[in-house]
């Protein structure tokens, strides 16, 4: 006699690693949370930068869908390389790099208005990480 049913049927993912490719490096963690009324959750995507431990994991948000936070942590991705290329193109040692880094969050919101700003003097994803503020207490 076989079951139909089996128990995979009533798994829930609740957490992604994010990564480019199989094999890749991951460059972000999604897990998913219910709140609320069992019956009818209310759902959140928390969205982290990855890290081998969550000590070392950094907040970029919150967000309503699976797509959402799945693009907020390759926004990141995409912040982070551009912001470091920026500062190594300016021969930026490492230790000033890391003691610059702005927050996950701040560094997600600055690349997403570069994207949005229109092309021209001033304008450019360069230019807008160049201007981007330093968070307080580091040089």
């Amino acid at each position: 006699m076989s079951a139909s049913w089996h128990p995979v049927a009533n798994a829930q993912p609740t957490e992604w690693l994010m990564r480019q490719s199989s094999t890749g490096t991951p460059y972000g963690v999604i897990r998913r949370f219910a709140f609320g009324d069992p019956n009818r959750p209310d759902i959140w995507f928390r969205v982290v930068t990855w890290a081998p431990t969550s000590e070392g994991r950094e907040l970029i948000g919150w967000c309503r869908t699976l797509e959402a936070a799945a693009a907020a942590a390759w926004d990141h991705r995409c912040a982070a390389e551009s912001w470091r290329h920026h500062l190594a193109a300016r021969r930026t040692d490492a230790g000033t790099m890391a003691a610059r880094r702005p927050p996950a969050a701040e560094l997600v919101r600055f690349y997403r208005a570069s994207l949005r700003a229109k092309r021209g003097a001033g304008t450019d994803r360069e230019s807008v990480l160049a201007r981007m503020p330093q968070p307080a207490g580091r040089p």
